[in-house]
């Protein structure tokens, strides 16, 4: 076959300027450019009310399109070739024909209703849509020789072929076409829309109602006759559907188009066909001799191929929709390569603006990879502001490694470091009247319910005589034995075994290890004393608290890992900081195995409550304890509890927040791996501590 150059006839349409696009024929279109909705959104498998409410909601907007609407929606996912970690980027482009450049758009104002955020669309992005036929090429200007071939078009050294949907599947449901706009591989969707003159569909339906009643009053049992029937049937349907439910029907015509080589767009194709055979029994064929025509008409401003219109109404319509997809970016970009199931780019960023606070909980069973996300989300925030401050509290050294690679210090602090920490921090910081010091004497008398109110009224009187002094355990105890009252008398028997604090030498060095951009305190060594552990995790704490005031750091993240169950007794003093942080440009990430492991539920629920971010790992929680608990909504729980790891390829993880409501997967890369896995880190070799 004789080869011609037909770039220039097939491309047809020219960008002008944002939002304008003229076609050859001198006809214009707006245009605008977009992200799709987070499936999340919605319950899963748009199985719900929510999902219900909105597909009717696009219905009703749908047939408030204008008579004879021209328009365009093409749904265009691209491989990310310039990551370490492999994926997709799926955008949507809408175009509706206009009259002139200011004349109303009613599709701009369609997606805005369903809070789209459409944005006139941009050279580049034009050129985008292009790129899925013509190649890179046009990304530099160049328009590329292309030539026919028998069943598809030559670019270069690679093909384009075009399928077209040719069979609506027999019963459309909420986001039935989601396998096709989520299938893994790049390719371009595109949906032509049409809507006829409602008046002149109206009368050539009520007109072959007539004809089919007619013909099928005689004998019924003639084949012919028996075809009229189904007529009839089709027929009032629609028509019931249109004067009464007040649908509209549109044309539309539904393409794919893919670029590649001969074999992978082959593959690719007969993938699709089987995906979508599955789908209500649609067809989808692949097109042959005639896939020059087919190509061009699925390019912005060219005429639809009649022969590959469908009839569809608005209900139906709303149905397959490539509106949603199953991804999250929501929040701004991050260096944290995250990917949803479907391989999609999403983020996940703790400090996003539009977060109104910075605090978050993870939770999930031993091994779920807990530490391991939140090594990559620390790793992630040092790399998106070198300027950021993390400091970590930890049983067994779980980010040691990064810290260290980070330039920072990781410490496993000892009985005597802990004391001598202890000892300093009372000798540098005079007694105030904030409520810090009675919290640190409440958790060295142990914290529990053996403190009653009439004990901490006595611990203030006693603070209140030392205000502005350095604190003395010894001189504490001999002014609480002074009162005949039991309650003092009881501090001073619980203070006893912590007068060692008053006799220590000063180690300012551990003090100043606060200050540091990146630190760990690996709390293991502490654990054949709870008090003390509580006490110097307490501090510590404080101290980080008093460095925020500095703002020497442009954001700080604090960590606490499986030692939250020791500030149980601490509610107060934890509020305070949960709501004061955020003053800083700071926030706490609490982990722990189980919700439940917090024992006290109202702690649970000021945790909950006070986290912008949720995650949930493996087993992190109960379907029970997160419904009675927390009154998450049913598609939360469902997805909370899907989550699964495939070690070591990836680590799933759920996470909600009033925007967002998504199951990521963390695929690391080797380099990060090594570092960020803590699974038999206790056989490191324990380094020495200050």
């Amino acid at each position: 076959m004789r080869k011609y150059s037909l770039s220039k006839l097939v491309l047809g349409s020219q960008w002008l300027n944002d939002g304008l696009i003229q076609h050859a024929d001198g006809t214009l279109s707006k245009g605008f450019e977009m992200e799709p909705l987070s499936s999340g959104m919605l319950e899963e498998s748009f199985s719900g009310p929510i999902s219900e409410n909105f597909f009717s909601k696009i219905s009703d907007l749908l047939t408030k399109l204008p008579n004879l609407f021209d328009g365009q929606i093409i749904l265009s996912r691209e491989e990310l070739r310039t990551k370490e970690v492999s994926g997709f980027k799926t955008k949507l482009y809408f175009f509706e024909k206009v009259q002139k450049p200011e004349s109303y758009s009613h599709i701009q104002s369609l997606l805005t209703e369903l809070k789209l955020d459409p944005q006139p669309i941009s050279n580049i992005a034009f050129k985008k849509i292009l790129k899925n036929i013509f190649g890179s090429s046009v990304l530099a200007n160049k328009l590329p020789d292309i030539s026919w071939e028998s069943e598809f078009i030559k670019v270069n050294n690679k093909v384009v072929r075009a399928l077209s949907l040719t069979e609506l599947p027999q019963l459309t449901w909420m986001g039935c076409l989601q396998p096709v706009f989520e299938y893994p591989a790049e390719f371009l969707v595109s949906i032509k829309v049409n809507v006829p003159d409602r008046s002149k569909i109206k009368k050539k339906l009520e007109t072959k109602r007539r004809v089919s009643h007619a013909l099928s009053i005689s004998s019924s049992l003639e084949v012919k006759n028996i075809e009229s029937n189904s007529v009839l049937h089709s027929s009032e349907e629609t028509l019931e559907r249109i004067l009464i439910n007040k649908e509209s029907l549109l044309e539309i015509s539904l393409g794919i188009l893919l670029l590649g080589s001969e074999e992978e767009t082959m593959k690719t194709a007969r993938e699709l066909e089987r995906v979508i055979s599955g789908i209500g029994n649609a067809g989808l064929f692949l097109e042959g001799l005639g896939a020059l025509p087919i190509i061009k008409s699925h390019i912005p401003g060219n005429k639809t191929l009649g022969i590959r219109k469908l009839p569809i109404l608005t209900e139906n319509f709303s149905h397959l929709l490539p509106l949603f997809h199953d991804y999250s970016r929501v929040n701004d970009s991050s260096k944290l390569e995250l990917r949803s199931r479907t391989n999609e780019q999403s983020y996940l960023n703790l400090f996003s603006k539009e977060n109104l606070n910075f605090n978050s909980f993870i939770c999930g069973a031993s091994g779920s990879g807990k530490s391991f996300l939140m090594n990559a989300i620390l790793s992630s925030n040092l790399e998106d502001d070198s300027k950021s401050r993390i400091c970590i509290f930890d049983i067994g050294g779980s980010y040691s490694r990064l810290i260290e690679s980070s330039g920072g210090r990781s410490i496993s602090l000892s009985t005597n470091e802990a004391i001598s920490l202890i000892s300093t921090f009372l000798n540098m910081y005079p007694v105030t009247g904030a409520g810090f010091f009675r919290t640190f004497l409440e958790t060295l008398c142990g914290s529990g319910s053996h403190i009653t109110h009439s004990h901490r009224v006595a611990l203030d009187d006693l603070l209140k005589e030392i205000e502005g002094t350095p604190l003395s355990i010894t001189a504490l105890i001999k002014n609480a034995n002074t009162r005949s009252e039991r309650f003092y008398q009881d501090i001073g028997h619980w203070l006893k075994p912590h007068v060692k604090f008053d006799k220590v030498k000063d180690r300012k060095d551990l003090i100043d290890l606060i200050t540091g951009n990146a630190t760990a305190f690996d709390f293991k060594e502490l654990d054949s004393d709870p008090i003390l552990q509580k006490t110097t995790i307490l501090l510590l704490t404080e101290l980080l608290w008093k460095d925020l005031v500095n703002g020497r750091y442009t954001r700080t993240l604090i960590v606490f890992d499986e030692v939250w169950r020791f500030f149980a007794q601490s509610k107060t003093f934890l509020e305070e900081m949960y709501r004061t942080l955020r003053k800083y440009k700071a926030g706490i990430v609490s982990i722990t195995q189980n919700l439940s492991d917090y024992g006290d539920e109202a702690f649970a629920k000021m945790l909950f409550t006070n986290s912008f971010t949720k995650i949930f790992l493996q087993n992190g929680a109960s379907a029970e304890y997160l419904r009675e608990t927390f009154d998450l909504p049913e598609s939360d729980i469902e997805r909370a509890l899907s989550v699964t790891s495939k070690k070591p390829h990836y680590s799933e993880f759920f996470a909600l927040s009033p925007n967002m409501s998504q199951v990521f997967r963390l695929y690391p890369t080797k380099k990060f791996y090594e570092l960020a896995n803590t699974e038999n880190i206790s056989n490191k070799p324990k380094e020495e501590t200050i």
